[in-house]
């Protein structure tokens, strides 16, 4: 059982009161992939079929502007997550992640992420 990745998913709010258990059978289907500095992991408009937690590295948060131009929104870190919200209300990706050093991140399924939900 990964002890270090159930505590990063039970400081995520909508996780904080599933049970430890509940939660490592869950990791169990978890993934890990890195990315190189510049690299883009998720692409803003995209389906959003997957969620990520950074277990190294930093990221940057990028949105398309009016005259689509992207800017820097805001800086992720090691332990923190992203790509919930287009699981959550089915929407396309509402911003870019970019690399902005190496990355390793957790990758959860969608069908993983739902599980979260309802168990």
């Amino acid at each position: 059982m990964n002890s270090n990745l159930i505590n990063l998913l039970k400081h995520i709010p909508i996780l904080s009161d599933v049970d430890e258990d509940d939660l490592a059978d869950v990791v169990k289907n978890t993934t890990s992939k890195t990315y190189k500095k510049g690299q883009y992991i998720i692409h803003e408009g995209e389906k959003g079929e997957t969620f990520y937690i950074i277990e190294s590295g930093k990221v940057q948060v990028l949105r398309k502007n009016d005259r689509d131009e992207e800017e820097v929104v805001a800086a992720l870190y090691p332990d923190n997550f992203f790509g919930e919200m287009a699981l959550l209300n089915e929407k396309p990706r509402n911003a870019s992640i970019r690399c902005l050093e190496d990355c390793r991140v957790y990758v959860f399924k969608k069908k993983d992420f739902y599980s979260f939900l309802y168990l």
